[in-house]
């Protein structure tokens, strides 16, 4: 999935998959490493998004309060 098409909403679904995988017993070390670091991509977007829409609400109710 493109990250220029990923949702917040995509992103957290694929980090709980990605958990589930991580958890399971039979997850080998080639794929702990693979996951781990799409997990690391994820979470730096969901922060991104976050972040981006925290300054867009605030600059939103700045201008409501002028």
């Amino acid at each position: 999935m493109e990250e220029n098409k990923l949702t917040y909403s995509q992103a957290v679904t694929e980090l709980d998959e990605l958990v589930k995988k991580m958890q399971d017993p039979e997850c080998s070390i080639d794929n702990l490493s693979q996951y781990t670091k799409r997990a690391k991509e994820l979470l730096d977007f969901c922060r991104a998004k976050l972040t981006a829409t925290d300054n867009e609400l605030k600059a939103i109710l700045e201008s409501l309060q002028q």
